[in-house]
């Protein structure tokens, strides 16, 4: 069903397991019942004399054996709605991601990854954890009242009343607090506030370079330091307006047993010759003391069940985003040509990034886009791999739309060395391999050779199966960058995009770096976005782009003679090499 939760589209694939969960902590609950009945039949023989050794020990043994029995069920139950959530968990993340990698990357221009990492983990955990922990309890909680109310009401009506009587109050001050929390909307503004925090502490640590440069404190982050104040705030309030409501409804719960004995003792003073009203009444205070533990079980899943509920709500607005349209059918390109016709393209409707942009990239040639900061390159590159769709134009590799195809069959045709490189915690052997998932160690080695950094690799601690990251070495920019040309060659596709390969590179590193990039363009169409256009000066075409329009092509020689645009952006360049630190 379309309007239906993930959280409950995931429990269903679960149900045999849940329902025996159920079933056993139902079971488990009755059995709550027969140590307070033994309890009663102990008390029972020592008032009325007529006991003998073994009749206590029988009901002793009766009432041990309940116990086990008990936690046994409990224990059961516990054990296949844990192996359920744990199920679930792993479904809903992996599901989570998968649908991630598919929708367009304007998702994540809204989404930070504070947010996105919030619901994933915290989210759904709270999911994990409600399935595992409150779903027994929820049964055992509404099993205990039922049968409870039922068991004093057919002992005694009266004294059942009266036990029934702080039960209810309770219940109903615990109501009024959850429906003024809804109300008031407090789970979404707590949801809210942590994701603010988690979303500004995430570009915290990003920046605690300039952090530690420059002496700063959380107070300099002004967003991060706002949404923590904001984070407290929200909670102190929250807790503050539950604290005289949550004390009464506790002080209810546990003094069942001081409405029962004044009751009980009265009706005692009116017949003090009858025994088994003196049992009833004993009775009843032993059943009492037991009832706090089912109901603050049940305030307790309530509670959570709100807070889970909004957690499923923005797990289910990830669902609900969009992926990426792709035709069923796998249409492979023809060459290696690509071609952009008439495109154009906002992040913002009615802020144009592109407009109408016209160009052709022969096969088997390289090519650069260069021109000032802002001005579309990148945003060109996105949307040849589908980053993200043209607001209007289309976008050809060979003679087939982009769009009449799949996004693994795209993905199969191109290659991308981004500007910031991403490495996972993980082997570099496994690094590498993300370009071709079936590829053998020697493959492995022989394009770390050609990417220069097969030398490096073998002086780590355990060479190609050092750890990257967490309790691993971290690797320099330069490094880094030829390990990803390493594994863009290893993918060996027809078409490659370098987004400025060697930003980040020093001059040692960038000799590398060029020298991979020289093995990696070989027989392929290859688009450059450059800033140092002296890298750039031997390529067999130049796109010049400013304010989301191509405004010349042609050689390095043709727009030096030519193109003003090209002229001041080689000046520029020319004065930076003459560049020193006096």
């Amino acid at each position: 069903m379309e309007n239906e939760s993930v959280l409950i589209r995931y429990i269903k694939t679960k149900k045999g397991l849940l329902t025996v969960s159920g079933i056993l902590a139902t079971i488990s609950t009755v059995v709550q019942f027969i140590p307070f009945y033994c309890i009663y039949k102990i008390i029972e023989l020592l008032m009325l004399g007529n006991y003998s050794a073994e009749g206590l020990i029988h009901w002793s043994l009766v009432s041990m054996g309940s116990v086990l029995v008990g936690v046994v069920l409990l224990y059961a139950s516990s054990m296949c709605s844990h192996v359920a959530a744990f199920d679930i968990l792993y479904d809903i993340r992996m599901d989570l991601l998968q649908h991630l990698s598919k929708v367009s990357m304007g998702y994540f221009s809204q989404k930070s990854s504070g947010q996105l990492m919030k619901i994933i983990d915290q989210c759904v955990e709270k999911m994990e954890s409600f399935i595992a922990h409150q779903i027994p309890d929820i049964v055992s909680a509404l099993i205990f009242p039922l049968i409870y109310v039922g068991l004093m009401l057919m002992i005694d009506w009266r004294l059942g009343l009266v036990s029934l009587v702080p039960l209810f109050l309770a219940v109903a001050i615990y109501a009024l607090l959850m429906g003024k929390t809804m109300k008031n909307n407090k789970v979404k503004q707590y949801h809210d506030a942590l994701e603010a925090m988690n979303s500004n502490g995430v570009e915290y640590v990003r920046a605690m370079p300039a952090v530690k440069i420059f002496g700063l404190s959380v107070g300099n982050f002004k967003r991060f330091h706002q949404s923590i104040k904001d984070y407290r705030s929200l909670v102190m309030e929250w807790s503050n307006g539950f604290r005289s409501g949550y004390v009464l409804f506790t002080t209810l719960i546990t003094s069942v047993v001081l409405f029962v004995m004044p009751f009980g003792a009265f009706l005692i003073s009116q017949n003090p010759q009858d025994k088994t009203l003196s049992l009833t009444v004993m009775l009843f205070i032993i059943l009492a003391s037991g009832t706090t533990g089912p109901f603050m079980k049940l305030m307790y899943a309530a509670s959570t069940f709100s807070n889970v509920n909004e957690g499923v709500k923005r797990v289910d607005e990830i669902f609900a985003e969009a992926p990426v349209k792709e035709q069923d059918n796998v249409t492979a390109f023809s060459g290696n040509r690509i071609s952009f016709e008439e495109v154009s393209f906002s992040y913002i409707p009615g802020s144009p990034v592109l407009k109408k942009v016209s160009f052709e990239l022969k096969p088997n040639t390289m090519n650069a886009l260069v021109g000032p900061s802002g001005g579309g390159k990148s945003t060109i590159a996105q949307l040849l791999l589908r980053f993200y769709e043209p607001t209007e134009g289309t976008i050809k590799i060979g003679a087939t739309d982009i769009r009449e195809t799949t996004i693994d069959t795209l993905m199969q045709n191109v290659s991308f060395v981004f500007q910031d490189v991403t490495l996972f915690n993980d082997s570099i052997e496994e690094n590498i391999r993300m370009g071709n998932r079936i590829a053998s160690i020697e493959d492995i080695r022989r394009v770390a050779k050609m990417a220069r950094c097969d030398e490096f690799i073998q002086e780590l601690p355990n060479g190609y199966q050092t750890k990257i990251g967490e309790q691993g070495v971290f690797l320099s920019k330069g490094e880094a960058q030829r390990v990803s040309i390493a594994r863009a060659l290893l993918k060996n596709s027809p078409i490659l995009v370098l987004d400025e390969a060697t930003a980040y590179a020093d001059a040692e590193n960038e000799v590398y770096i060029q020298q991979a990039i020289g093995e990696l363009v070989k027989g392929k169409t290859v688009l450059i976005i450059a800033h140092r256009l002296w890298t750039i000066q031997h390529v067999d075409q130049i796109l010049v782009c400013d304010k989301g329009e191509i405004q010349a092509t042609g050689t390095h020689e043709e727009l030096l003679a030519g193109n003003p645009l090209y002229q001041k952006l080689w000046a520029i360049n020319e004065e930076t090499k003459e560049w020193e630190v006096k």
